[in-house]
């Protein structure tokens, strides 16, 4: 399966072919609370991709709330001092698309409504959509660093879920990154929790390589070529490939 992703595929291009012992990926994990409901924040920015111009200062992420399990996309900006306001949007409606963020009406009147102050292993601020205003309290609970290449050889920390942008009807789609002698990181278990239920109606192991192709973390999966299969990004080769993967659960 090729999919039609020619910024994406440039970029991988770009640093696969020119700076293979490095990755691109900076990515933090969070739980917390926005008012008094727990949820699981994971924020990715681009200070090694894009150092020495303004995109360098963008931030992309999913959350979701623990009791509705659906992610939500997020793109922001972010400040030196490390504050971000945080905007959400719809889901991408293709990988060679960013997710949507809804102009501001009625029914949006407050677009970005997350301001987060980001600490060493932490982070506070507020909820706003303009009716009503909620704290958040996060802390880090993982970490993914790949930049360092062979300088840092254990990029990962701490435990790093990724909820990707894409799920189904039914099903969160966790991608389950981890790190080890033979396979530095990489996405080796995708999976299913059922939305109603918070249920693991299936954990999908998957090999080396898997999950870092695409610069988005969260577009490392997308929909797959039957109703019952995502298609997962794998690095390797030039420009990486894709595999389609059966996700019907376990019975």
């Amino acid at each position: 399966m090729t999919r039609n992703i020619s910024l994406f595929a440039s970029l991988a291009l770009l640093f696969v072919t020119s700076q293979a012992s490095a990755g691109w990926y900076e990515i933090k994990n969070y739980v917390g609370t926005v008012g008094k409901v727990p949820v699981h924040v994971s924020l990715q920015t681009y200070d090694y991709l894009n150092h020495d111009g303004p995109s360098r200062w963008r931030v992309e992420g999913s959350y979701y709330y623990d009791a509705h399990r659906i992610p939500i996309p997020l793109q922001g900006k972010r400040q030196p001092d490390g504050n971000m306001v945080l905007c959400e949007a719809a889901p991408p409606r293709s990988v060679a698309d960013s997710p949507v963020v809804p102009a501001r009406s009625a029914a949006h009147p407050v677009p970005c409504p997350i301001a987060l102050k980001i600490a060493d292993d932490s982070a506070i601020g507020e909820w706003n959509d303009g009716k009503k205003t909620l704290p958040m309290t996060l802390h880090q609970v993982g970490s993914l660093d790949d930049t360092g290449g062979t300088e840092r050889p254990h990029p990962l920390t701490g435990i790093v879920e990724i909820p990707m942008w894409y799920h189904t009807k039914t099903h969160l789609l966790l991608g389950v990154y981890e790190s080890s002698k033979d396979c530095l990181a990489s996405m080796r278990h995708l999976r299913l929790v059922n939305i109603t239920t918070g249920h693991i109606d299936n954990d999908i192991a998957l090999d080396c390589e898997a999950g870092m192709i695409m610069t988005p973390i969260y577009a490392n999966v997308t929909p797959g070529e039957t109703t019952h299969s995502v298609t997962v990004g794998f690095q390797g080769g030039r420009m990486g490939h894709d595999e389609d993967v059966d996700i019907r659960p376990r019975k």
